[in-house]
């Protein structure tokens, strides 16, 4: 394993911009037609730098050197610019991302993110691609104006792409109390200085109000496309059910406000000259509440003497949980951000007071019998996969592959014999609208009712998903026009040199807002109840693809809370406050693990990094949850599942033990090719070597 990395960097080191060769030599230092990354390799060059006589008598091909990338006027009347970018950026992108990320470049910013992407600038728009193959880009002067405007459709690129670089947790109410009132001030400042009202927005999120007020009109508009309308039914029935489990407690259901800050000055410079504007319109900093100096804001950072990205929570035990949250997030505009940090994680919080599992989780029905199995794991182990998968209805031979494995099943049972063709097909009819549902795909509420039967709860209105992998897209994005947040080009991630420069949907963070009446998937989001947990793993380290676990031994994988890039999530969730700060603290993993055990024995230090009073207040937080999580793993039976395999050998998993519990007895430990055995058995199923399916032929895959 070391020599094979050692090799990857040597080639790394050796890796040569062949297109080098061939720029004129008095352009070769000119910074302004030939950009280089921090190796000084050109990685994108303006096409006049560009010696085409040497190209021809070198006999060299222009289209193996890399691709062209031109751009026009907003009018397309008129080229501006064209680009090319090196094939090689295809090998820089596995073995030396780091040294070419962060490269400004006139068309964007080059960005590392399993693998290189080009991050178009405000105002870049893709058009597409002509006859040459040339990438067509125009510079849309609407953008220039708004640099939320993103490069394809109905995109919107925010200027923080993933998690805030502080989660600041109170433990004092007076401490949190400062930062709510400075919160409003800095409301009330924006709106004279903008001259536009505060924008607030309200929706329920698992029966809870919410309400969501700052100066972000993006963050205004995605938590309506994402959660429920204030006087949805649904969300009323949920509401009704948690008003009666509140009363018992002699308490009202708490309610949640999110405040949303963004644009707050960075540093003294940009403070003081904010200051001058507000002044301007006639405002007296010191009446508004605002501070004399930045810092002495409440959001000011020590560390980095400057106001950052940051979340702002009380944090305190869950009996001092008041009837009303407030939490307050700066300087993000990830949607992202505000859905996990200000709307999930406050609701884990309300949930466990009334013995409510909060997991990050989707369900789906794989059986026929219309019930539930759950899908738990981080982010980029596939459950928007696991759940839409056999949803999707536009690729067809994934429901025709489903339909063919349950005739099987049905022409093997007695109540079968005797039937005729047509009579089976009608069965079959009645079956396939039941089976392969997506219900929820990121978050859910597990309830445990009282004749002892566990429920999900949605918590989501529309989906809010990677665009990588999602299946069906390229119908999805031909129909309809999905909210897409942060489309980014291809800048050699994919590999392949002729998606150089495209928007190709696989940028990991880029999400689209799916709406489910668009009818590409079978959704049913009702409340169902739950007969098999998954957890999600994606571990090439594993010898096994599935098995079953005891309670006990869930727990310790949910503590544990492995990703794929090796890092651990405590609960497989990186959302709730508390994850936060043991994330932060490092104690995860096998630390978290012995830490949880003996603040069990009332020892918090270890918990609390120190400070046993903050490792009391993760212990309370975290312990009911552990609590609740052992009684439903307890009573549902809960399957590890490793993805490393495949992607259709995953999904096959998932159905097998949805539909068929009894295939491998008690799932104690089953090998990928113990599967594949009992499938091809069983279906006639086989696999390749990534684990896609190869009984089917590519003309079925395209039917």
């Amino acid at each position: 394993m070391v020599q094979a990395m050692k090799s990857v960097m040597k080639a790394s080191d050796q890796t040569q911009i062949a297109l080098e060769r061939f720029l004129k030599k008095e352009d070769w230092q000119n910074q302004e037609r030939i950009f280089r990354d921090k190796k000084q390799r050109a990685i994108m060059v303006d096409e006049r730098a560009i010696d085409f006589d040497r190209l021809v008598r070198d006999g060299k091909p222009f289209i193996s050197l890399g691709k062209r990338l031109r751009l026009y006027s907003s009018d397309m009347k008129q080229e501006l610019a064209s680009y090319v970018i090196p094939s090689e950026l295809t090998i820089l992108s596995k073995t030396d991302p780091a040294n070419v990320a962060g490269t400004i470049t006139p068309l964007g910013q080059v960005v590392s993110d399993h693998g290189l992407w080009l991050k178009y600038a405000p105002g870049i728009e893709e058009v597409g691609e002509n006859d040459r193959g040339d990438v067509i880009l125009r510079k849309n002067d609407n953008g220039l104006a708004d640099p939320t405007i993103g490069p394809v459709i109905n995109s919107a690129n925010t200027v923080i792409a993933g998690r805030a670089k502080r989660l600041v947790t109170r433990l004092d109410l007076e401490s949190h109390e400062r930062d709510r009132a400075e919160a409003e001030s800095w409301l009330r400042a924006f709106q004279a200085v903008d001259k536009t009202k505060t924008l607030r927005s309200l929706f329920k999120c698992a029966g809870i109000d919410y309400e969501h007020r700052g100066n972000v009109p993006y963050l205004y508009k995605t938590t309506q496309l994402n959660f429920f309308d204030i006087d949805d039914k649904e969300m009323g029935k949920t509401a009704a059910e948690l008003a009666r489990r509140f009363g018992k407690l002699g308490r009202p259901v708490p309610r949640v406000t999110v405040i949303s800050l963004m644009n707050v000055p960075k540093d003294e410079r940009a403070y003081t000259a904010f200051l001058r504007k507000l002044r301007s319109a006639g405002k007296d900093p010191r009446k508004l509440g605002l501070p004399a100096k930045l810092s002495q804001s409440q959001f000011f950072d020590p560390e980095s003497q400057s106001v950052v990205s940051s979340n702002f929570v009380y944090f305190a035990p869950l009996s001092k949980l008041g009837d009303q949250i407030t939490i307050i997030t700066v300087n993000t505009d990830y949607h992202g951000e505000v859905k996990s940090r200000g709307v999930l994680s406050p609701l884990m919080a309300i949930m466990s007071l009334v013995s409510i599992i909060s997991a990050h989780a989707g369900a789906a029905v794989l059986n026929k019998n219309g019930l539930a199995t759950t899908f738990t794991g981080p982010t980029g182990t596939g459950k928007t996969t696991a759940g839409a998968f056999w949803a999707e209805k536009n690729e067809k031979y994934r429901r025709n592959e489903l339909r063919r494995r349950y005739e099987i099943d049905l022409r093997r049972s007695p109540e079968a014999r005797g039937l005729s063709d047509e009579a089976i097909n009608r069965e079959l009819d009645k079956i396939m609208p039941r089976v392969g549902i997506l219900c929820q795909e990121d978050w859910i509420e597990i309830v445990k009712t009282g004749e002892g039967e566990w429920f999900f709860w949605p918590t989501e209105k529309a989906m809010y998903a990677r665009t990588g992998g999602f299946p069906g897209l390229r119908f999805i994005l031909s129909e309809n026009q999905p909210l897409l947040e942060n489309a980014t080009a291809d800048f050699g991630s994919s590999g392949n040199t002729e998606r150089l420069g495209r928007v190709t949907h696989d940028y990991f963070p880029e999400r689209l807002f799916y709406d489910p009446s668009w009818n590409h998937l079978l959704y049913d989001r009702r409340p169902r109840r739950i007969t098999a947990n998954v957890f999600l793993e994606r571990n090439p380290a594993l010898d096994f693809c599935v098995k079953r676990v005891s309670a006990k031994e869930a727990i310790n994988w949910l503590l544990a809370g492995r990703t794929p890039d090796g890092k651990m999530e405590p609960l497989y969730n990186a959302y709730p406050d508390f994850s936060g700060l043991l994330m932060q603290f490092g104690i995860v993993g096998e630390k978290l693990v012995e830490a949880y055990e003996a603040a069990k024995q009332g020892d918090f230090a270890a918990i609390g990094n120190g400070d046993p009073a903050i490792g009391e207040a993760i212990f309370d937080k975290l312990d009911i949850q552990v609590k609740l999580w052992t009684e439903n793993c307890s009573d549902i039976p809960t399957y590890i599942v490793n993805g490393a395999p495949g992607l259709e050998i995953t999904q096959d998993i998932n159905w097998l033990l949805s539909e068929h519990p009894e295939a491998f007895g008690d799932w104690a430990h089953v090998t990928v090719e113990d599967f594949k055995r009992y499938m091809n058995q069983q279906y006639g199923v086989s696999y390749g070597p990534r684990g896609q399916w190869t009984h089917i032929s590519e003309a079925e895959r395209r039917a």
